[in-house]
């Protein structure tokens, strides 16, 4: 083997594997990418591949057991720095040379006399697209990958949702890359201008314009900030790295975890149910009640109780032991979903199963603003001429993200279940809320709301949001959605028709059901200027009062769909 090795490796005897630090692989056009490799006692061995921008001696150990772990269970491990980053040669350019760098990697791995020629990968967040990049580009050798909370593309459910940046999560993920560029080129003050922004993540937020947040200084170690920030929409420069775009290339069994508070919680989706319904086999998936990482039954402000805990390494495991070494682990469902509430697992056939619409309406007075209002979310379609809900949504005050899904962590970005509480008392935030549930109601699948808005600027911000309200007040956020809009003319009412995030979860007996609805989510969402101007371009001048208005009369009747499951 030719290796690197200026750092000394633990030996066999105290880790239990061989282990070879700083290998050199080399590319296609001549660069060598850096990978630590974990060598089990019996060799050849199937191997293991993880790539990621975070340092491979970390190993994604938010997530995962040590690599020596899974080496110690008869697997050839191999953690590799992507192109640009740590010991790696070349310039970082995230997803844009996974594909072929990820092919090549595979390949050399299943050439080494260590492994026996079958390669699978894992790894969650960017390791899982390291994973699906170079799955379609169909390594001869590639037996399966398992990619964790990650996209089924870079735009739509990565960088964007529904029209509005990602705000929270870019910048954050942005100035993390940003600073690890800084530290890799020596520049000392850099790396302590990023600290001390990530320090104060909210400043970043706020700063105006978005597009400027990073000081030139600074900006010049994530020159990739700006490309995403100049391709709002969905065109040929995310279709070159979207998975989706490519999903008849890939042919592999797949292991897919999720999380119902995680960003990438439909794209993680979507890549299991497409893969499934193409017919490509061994497809599974698990869901649980994590937000982005760490994977624990502790999350946010509710403890999903043991069976919550991370089971992500056992389940891997299995899963490689079957497409990897070809052994009988027994049979499992194709689909095992956490029922938030239950506090348990479920076992489906596919996603999402089953399930009947339950309706409610929006109804009011016309005072649904905050929690001291008349809203009410009910069975009874509202009859003509309800007066409609109207609140000035100001881009200089907006609604705050209590929890959330973002990714990073809980410090830099909203993410997990949180009390609504706080934010409920503001009128500019309408509030629906059912009576107490006589019995319990288990709601899985995808929630969608049906709002008829309208505003009398040019364009603006509908976001939803389920919420669990316990007996006590207690207002956990379940699920969420969010379209931007933009009216062509005179201003009118639209029907929007806005899937929120999938969920498992049941309401319990004495919980109440609660749609909220607001012109903003800050900082998971970047803010609408509330006037005819890129949203990453607007000053903090720039920034103007809209008036909204949601209607729900007989003609116009705004509700709540629930898929319901037995």
């Amino acid at each position: 083997m030719t290796a690197v090795e200026p750092r000394p490796a633990l030996g066999r005897d105290l880790l239990g594997v061989e282990v070879h630090h700083d290998v050199r692989v080399p590319m296609r056009d001549g660069v060598h990418l850096s990978a630590d490799v974990y060598l089990p006692a019996d060799t050849p061995a199937p191997a293991l591949v993880l790539r990621t921008p975070y340092n491979k001696r970390v190993g994604e150990f938010e997530g995962y057991a040590h690599p020596s772990w899974y080496a110690r269970h008869g697997f050839a491990v191999v953690c590799q720095d992507v192109r640009g980053t740590y010991e790696s040669e070349g310039t970082l350019r995230p997803f844009h040379q996974e594909a072929e760098d990820g092919y090549d990697t595979i390949e050399w791995v299943a050439a080494q006399p260590w492994c026996d020629g079958a390669v699978g990968t894992y790894g969650f967040s960017y390791p899982g697209a390291t994973q699906l990049l170079a799955a379609t580009q169909s390594p001869p050798h590639l037996r399966a990958i398992a990619p964790a909370m990650t996209g089924s593309n870079y735009h739509e459910g990565w960088t964007y949702h529904g029209g509005a940046l990602q705000l929270a999560f870019v910048l954050s993920w942005a100035a993390g890359l940003g600073r690890d560029q800084a530290v890799r080129a020596g520049d000392a003050a850099a790396v302590a201008a990023f600290d001390a922004i990530l320090s104060a993540p909210y400043g970043l937020y706020a700063r105006l314009p978005v597009r400027d947040a990073l000081p030139p200084e600074l900006a010049r170690y994530a020159p990739f900030l700006r490309e995403w920030l100049e391709h709002p929409d969905y065109d040929d420069y995310w279709r070159a790295v979207s998975p989706k775009e490519r999903y008849d290339a890939i042919e592999v069994p797949g292991l897919h975890v999720a999380g119902w508070y995680d960003v990438f919680l439909e794209g993680t989706l979507e890549n299991f149910s497409t893969l499934r319904r193409r017919g490509v086999a061994s497809q599974s998936l698990i869901v649980g009640p994590w937000y982005h990482m760490p994977w624990a039954q502790t999350v946010g402000a509710c403890d999903f109780g043991p069976e919550a805990r991370n089971l992500v390494d056992d389940a891997q495991i299995r899963f490689f032991r079957r497409t990897l070494k070809g052994e009988d682990v027994g049979e499992e469902a194709p689909v095992r979903l956490f029922v938030m509430g239950e506090n348990r697992w479920r076992e489906y056939q596919e996603w999402p199963p089953p399930a009947r619409d339950r309706l409610l309406y929006l109804r009011s007075d016309g005072r649904a603003g905050s929690v001291n209002g008349t809203g009410a979310l009910s069975p009874e379609q509202p009859p003509a001429g309800e007066p409609a809900d109207v609140w000035a949504s100001d881009a200089n005050l907006p609604v705050m993200s209590l929890g959330g899904r973002s990714a990073s962590s809980a410090a830099l970005t909203p993410m997990g279940p949180a009390d609504q509480q706080p934010e409920e008392i503001r009128n500019d935030l309408l509030v629906y809320t059912s009576a107490a549930l006589d019995r319990p109601l288990v709601v899985i699948g995808v929630p969608t709301a049906t709002v008829f808005a309208a505003c009398d600027g040019p364009g603006c911000d509908v976001v939803v949001r389920l919420v669990d309200v316990h007996p006590d007040g207690t207002a956990i956020n379940v699920s969420d959605g969010n379209v931007r809009i933009a009216w062509d003319g005179e201003p009118s009412v639209r029907e929007l028709a806005i899937r929120m995030s999938p969920t498992a979860i049941r309401f319990d007996a004495g919980h109440r059901i609660r749609l909220e609805i607001a012109g903003s989510s800050f900082p998971v969402l970047d803010r609408h200027p509330g006037w005819d101007v890129s949203p990453v371009a607007a000053g903090p001048h720039e920034l103007r009062v809209v008036t909204q208005i949601v209607c729900h009369d007989a003609a116009r009747p705004s509700r709540l769909s629930l898929p319901v499951v037995d």
